[in-house]
This record gives structure tokens, sequence and C-alpha cells, in this order.
């Protein structure tokens, strides 16, 4: 609870500095192909504890998303230092206007990622020490994400446009075979909680 307490306070104060940021500090002012239409912040959600992405507009509406990122779990809430690099592809297939300048939507979607980390239980292929098929590589998981997401905009005139706070389940297919192979594992036991916050600073491609 202490760190979601954390992540709130953080969220509250880069949304306080996000609305009074003006286009007069811009240094960057036209989006190139390769700078991001937002900065991504996450905890939680099970590619990382603490993460940290760049994301980009895939279409006009942006109702598709691509985030690139990094993740890092401490030895505080794993027994090794964990780090994960990963790509992630998000749907957003609906949205609502709440009032002038907030909206709601509905988003999904598919992450890929590959972890390292210091210990032996992390490989892309199965050592010769195991017998055949008694592991599964995991350095690569697919992750599958659903959730909702608040949008509220800032003004054109801003260097930050608009800020999102999500929030989102997740699990990943280590976990689903987990589910299907036994049965001490039940459906809650393989879902977990994420909430981020994105910062756009383009939001037109």
């Amino acid at each position: 609870m202490k760190k979601c307490a954390k992540f709130v306070l953080l969220t509250g104060l880069l949304f306080t500095i996000a609305s009074h940021v003006t286009a007069q500090d811009t240094i960057i002012r036209y989006k190139k192909t390769l700078v991001p239409n937002y900065i991504n912040f996450q905890y939680a959600g099970n590619y990382g504890a603490y993460i940290l992405g760049t994301g980009y507009f895939m279409n006009k509406k942006q109702t598709v998303n691509l985030v690139v990122g990094y993740g890092y779990t401490s030895k505080h809430k794993a027994a090794t230092r964990i780090h994960n690099v990963f790509l992630k592809g998000i749907l957003i297939p609906i949205s609502w206007e709440l009032k002038e300048a907030w909206y709601l939507s509905a988003q999904t979607g598919i992450t890929i990622s590959r972890q390292f980390s210091g210990g032996t239980n992390t490989f892309t292929r199965l050592p010769k020490t195991y017998p055949d098929g008694y592991y599964a590589p995991n350095a690569f998981r697919f992750h599958f994400n659903f959730g909702g997401k608040v949008r509220k905009y800032l003004g054109e005139e801003r260097f930050i446009k608009a800020i999102d706070f999500y929030i989102e389940t997740t699990t990943n297919d280590l976990y689903l075979t987990y589910l299907f192979k036994s049965k001490e594992v039940a459906l809650r036991n393989i879902f977990s909680m994420a909430f981020g916050i994105n910062l756009i600073i383009f939001d037109k491609n």
C-alpha cells in the first residue's frame, strides 16, 4: 500500500507540473519520426515493478499505440534483480467524453518482454541439465493486458498536451500454462494489477 501511495503522490506531482508548463518552455516543437508521442511511467505489471517507456500513436485516431520500454524489479521484490525490455501494443476499442477536456477509454493489448536476471532460472533454451519438456523457456513472455484510462487535455499551447491515468490487469502465457496444468492454480491467481501515467508531448503524428 505504501508503494501505491507513493505512486499516487508522484502522479499528482507530475499532473501539477504538467498543468503549468507552457509552450514557451518547449525545445522540440515539431515531432520527427523517432520522437515519441508520449512518455510512459508504470508501476507493476509482470514485466517490471518500475517501468519507463516511450509511446507512439500508430494512427490518427490514436486507437493503436506502441510502447517501447524498460522494466526493473529490485531484490526487495524478487530473489534477484530482474531487468526487462518490452514491446507493448495497445488497442483502444471505445472512448467516452466525460466532460470538457476529460475522456474515458477502454484499452487492451499484448506485450512481448525479454527478461534478464542474475539467476539461473531464466533461459531462452532449456539447459541440458533438465530433461526435455521439464521446463518451458521463460526468458521471452507474452503478456495480455485489459484495463481503462482517463485522459485530461491540457491545451495545445502547453509542452505537455495531455495526461493519461490508467489501470490494467495483466497476465502472461506462463501463468496461463500453470492455470491449465495445475489444479492448485485458480483464475484469480494469474492476474496482477498495474497503474500508470502517460505524459503526452505530441498529440499528432
